[in-house]
């Protein structure tokens, strides 16, 4: 069985909604989409884990990161993350 994290995640295979390009901008400025949707938490949990990159550097508005803690607790919450990734394209021939 492979873990999410074995899939490689590109910008178009995280679900739409609001604070999708946010998380794209804001969070892939330290690290890649894997880290992030490897991961799934509670929102109570994604906010201290925002708050703990704040304290590491990362940079937005306070409206920013509150789009970004409710876009990451909607999409890979504590139940079955791997199921909100949209499928990628085969490769081509």
């Amino acid at each position: 069985m492979l873990g999410i994290a074995a899939i490689p995640v590109c910008a178009q295979d995280l679900p739409d909604g609001p604070g999708k390009e946010t998380v794209m901008t804001v969070c892939t400025a330290c690290h890649g989409l894997e880290d992030i949707v490897a991961s799934r938490h509670t929102k109570a949990e994604w906010k201290k884990l925002v708050d703990k990159m704040i304290s590491f550097g990362a940079e937005a508005k306070d409206e920013e990161f509150e789009a970004i803690i409710n876009y990451l607790a909607k999409n890979f919450g504590k139940a079955d993350a791997a199921a909100n990734l949209k499928p990628s394209a085969p490769p081509a021939r």
